[in-house]
């Protein structure tokens, strides 16, 4: 886990000067572009700290109403029931170590878009890994808060 902090501590040194766009600061409920992207990414270390510690329940109570997500191991989007299922098998595999790396965030009135990357090195079981995914979170205000409405992830192509 301590090398998830350090990981996610550095993508967020780096994602800060990535993402602001140049001036800009749009406001949605009175919050600055800064504020947003600040809580927002903050929500997604907290989702993938938890899942690190074998436990999506952050995941979960920062889902949406008709929550749905687009896993890469899936043929189809999710809905939070899977989620909730995914949450059962998750317990007591707490070994993973992640790095996180921010690439941008988009705002348009209450809802916004998140795009980052991750680096899995080692699987919640303690299997040692090389897994690298493109993840994208659909963000919406729901009574004053920032809830995870969809999502997708991809295995990061050669480029």
């Amino acid at each position: 886990m301590k090398k998830f902090m350090t990981a996610v501590a550095m993508s967020a040194i780096i994602g800060m000067g990535g993402a602001a766009m140049a001036g800009e600061s749009p406001k949605t409920e009175s919050a600055s572009y800064e504020d947003i992207k600040d809580i927002i990414w903050g929500k997604e270390l907290s989702i993938y700290e938890g899942r690190g510690n074998g436990d999506l329940s952050a995941y979960l109570a920062n889902t949406a109403e008709n929550y749905a997500a687009w896993p890469p191991y899936s043929a189809t989007p999710n809905d939070r029931s899977a989620l909730e299922a995914g949450a059962k098998n998750m317990e007591g595999r707490d070994q993973e170590e992640l790095a996180m790396e921010f690439v941008d965030l988009i705002v348009n009135g209450s809802t916004a878009i998140i795009y980052y990357q991750t680096h899995m090195t080692r699987a919640g079981d303690g299997t040692p890994v090389d897994y690298r995914y493109e993840v994208t979170h659909t963000w919406v205000l729901e009574d004053g808060e920032w809830m995870v409405f969809g999502g997708m992830a991809r295995e990061l192509p050669e480029r």
